[in-house]
């Protein structure tokens, strides 16, 4: 009944894409391995232990999940940052490490969130550096990221999820209720903000400031405003490292890309610090996102400092498509045939035409007429012909 088709929120990728895909890929890991990173793989699957806490009750409801033959419960990986995290605690050792990494992660597909069941991200972590410095050379290598992979119109948010801890530090309230605040603020729902505060038995002081968060967008005005919300030391450090990440990317000359947002706080509940998110025209959801995460490590037995982002491959294709910006594809192809005495010419032919970066099919014994007739066939750019003479003839 199905053998048709594939199942929800999957897609194949057909050669004209698939070529395109490969060459952001390429592209991205170029820039990335010339930046100090190192690459690196994990597993596409993973013990459920390896993602049962720091992730947030919303990752825990999309994880794909299923039983090994002893009866251990495995899931596809629905994020790369924790798996590497595992990684670099355990078998890297200390010090300041850069990685990379170009793979698929999964889950259970949610298409209206602009949510695939498989999607490809390339992204960064740069693991034992606590500096703002850090930050602000994460925030700079998505900019390059994203005008490596091709766009040109983007603006990446950053935010400061330590300055929400510092709103509700000491509020009582259980993770999901946690989870359910800090998504409605995310998404600027201020009905679900609401609701949410309803649920926790939130004040109305704390509520009429949490409720302002996601107004709290722009540029270096910002800081102020926020300064204004709270006389805590967590906020007011929080809002200090911002404004120095910040300072850094202006001076950079970044701050066309740069905006403030201090409602911006992911689903993920492993964030700690500084985050942000790229967004650009054509799209509605970002494509990419990141920031600091320091105690997911602890988890693997490793305390250790650690920022980075995942660019999602497929989002930045659609946005570029939209932008009228996608090129490349799939390259023509030459067709070389030959009488049957020229085969050793017409190998040499093809492989020149292989040494200057060109597509090659050698399809040797044919005749002129056949060799016509199977470039249209095959719908290849053009075809060669090496005659009995050993004479070269386009067809």
């Amino acid at each position: 009944m199905y053998e048709k088709q594939v199942p929800d929120g999957v897609e194949d990728c057909l050669p004209e894409e698939c070529a395109i895909k490969r060459d952001i890929e390429n592209r991205l890991r170029s820039e990335f391995y010339k930046s100090g990173y190192d690459e690196i793989e994990t597993p596409a699957y993973e013990y459920y232990d390896v993602f049962q806490g720091g992730v947030g009750s919303y990752m825990q409801e999309s994880m794909i999940k299923f039983i090994d033959p002893k009866g251990r419960i495995l899931v596809l990986r629905p994020d790369i940052t924790v798996p590497i995290a595992r990684v670099a605690a355990t078998k890297l050792g200390g010090g300041v490490k850069r990685l990379f990494y170009i793979q698929d992660s999964f889950s259970c597909a949610e298409p209206a969130a602009g949510k695939a069941g498989q999607f490809t991200q390339a992204g960064v972590e740069l693991i034992g550096d606590a500096a703002y410095q850090a930050d602000a050379e994460v925030i700079a290598l998505a900019v390059r990221a994203l005008k490596t992979a091709g766009l040109r119109e983007f603006t990446i948010d950053i935010g400061q999820v330590a300055f929400f801890k510092g709103l509700i530090n000491g509020l009582q309230c259980n993770d999901n209720q946690a989870d359910e605040l800090r998504h409605a603020v995310d998404s600027k729902d201020i009905g679900a903000i609401e609701s949410a505060a309803e649920k926790i038995g939130m004040g109305a002081y704390l509520k009429e400031k949490i409720l302002r968060l996601p107004g709290l967008f722009g540029k270096k005005e910002v800081f102020d405003e926020a300064l204004s919300l709270s006389d805590s030391g967590e906020c007011a450090a929080a809002v200090e490292n911002l404004r120095n990440v910040y300072a850094l990317l202006e001076s950079l000359g970044l701050e066309e890309h740069i905006s403030v947002d201090l409602g911006i706080l992911h689903d993920i509940a492993y964030y700690s610090g500084i985050i942000f998110r790229g967004i650009t025209p054509g799209i509605g959801f970002p494509v990419v996102s990141g920031g600091r995460y320091d105690g997911l490590l602890e988890r693997f037995g490793e305390p250790a400092a650690a920022t980075g982002f995942a660019l999602g491959i497929k989002r930045v294709m659609i946005a570029m498509e939209r932008q009228g910006l996608l090129k490349g594809g799939l390259g023509g192809v030459t067709v070389v045939s030959c009488a049957a005495p020229q085969c050793g010419i017409a190998a040499q032919f093809a492989d020149s035409l292989k040494a200057r970066g060109k597509r090659a099919v050698l399809y040797a014994g044919l005749s002129k007429d056949e060799t016509k007739a199977f470039k249209n066939k095959t719908g290849a750019a053009e075809a060669v012909y090496i005659g009995p003479d050993g004479a070269e003839e386009r067809l």
